[in-house]
């Protein structure tokens, strides 16, 4: 078995808090040289945020994860000359224009513009294209709309210094349990940690002694806080507190690119 070594990631993503539209609203031209080739095309691209909360209690600011989807509007499937009815996907093992141009926005989205994040829960209309040598031309030179949908992307999150993209980070459900006394160290600790503090129950063991009555402690904590949190429990609960973490979802926070 191989075992990989080393000290924990953490899986942040990247978003956009609204909507992003190529070129005020029209047409990108992408018209470049490699290798002695010209590759032109023009795009018109919009991307809206695709968010659904990972849950319905009040006030968690968690998201799902989503993988980002494409559409192709009716304009750009008459040009390409696609069926107008066949799902996204389908297109992208049947027709390989359509396949340069989904992978041209998908390998973008890649990589965030704020941090080294793929980009999440992202919708990408794709409303118009257009190239100097017509669809004929493009379907030669697949490449040249894979290179353009892959620029207007990225020149979409760019835009405005990034001010519309934000990133996502993995928050726990955390519930420790220690002996009454030692809540308030607890919570402290918690707070230090950047969790959300929820409930608080105590114990109601009449017949046991107060160092005997145990407390349970809930709270939604940021993954990469809790890295370690058994040792610093440990410590601070003098190795009489327990906890358990499961995954309750992405939410926004603060990160300086």
């Amino acid at each position: 078995i191989d075992v990989a070594i080393g000290a924990p990631s953490v899986a942040y993503r990247e978003t956009i808090i609204s909507e992003i539209e190529t070129n005020n609203g029209g047409l990108l031209n992408y018209d470049r040289t490699v290798g002695g080739a010209r590759l032109q095309a023009a795009i018109h691209l919009l991307l809206e945020p695709n968010v659904e909360k990972a849950t319905d209690e009040e006030g968690s600011g968690c998201f799902a994860l989503r993988d980002n989807v494409v559409l192709l509007h009716d304009r750009v499937r008459e040009y390409l000359n696609v069926d107008e009815d066949m799902e996204e996907d389908d297109l992208v093992e049947s027709d390989d224009l359509v396949k340069a141009l989904v992978e041209g926005i998908k390998g973008s989205l890649r990589r965030g513009y704020l941090g080294p994040f793929p980009v999440a829960n992202v919708k990408c209309h794709v409303l118009d294209v257009d190239a100097e040598r017509g669809v004929q031309g493009l379907r030669e030179q697949p490449g040249a709309l894979r290179a353009a949908a892959a620029y207007a992307i990225s020149k979409m999150l760019s835009s405005d210094n990034g001010t519309n993209c934000t990133v996502l980070e993995p928050r726990m459900r955390v519930e420790v349990t220690v002996p009454e006394h030692m809540v308030g160290n607890v919570l402290s600790d918690l707070n230090n940690r950047r969790g959300a503090v929820g409930d608080v129950i105590i114990g109601d063991d009449m017949e046991a002694s107060p160092d005997q009555v145990k407390a349970t402690v809930t709270s939604d904590v940021p993954l990469v806080e809790i890295l370690g949190y058994a040792n610093s429990l440990r410590s601070v609960t003098g190795g009489e507190g327990t906890f358990s973490a499961e995954y309750k979802g992405h939410s926004v926070c603060e990160f300086k690119k």
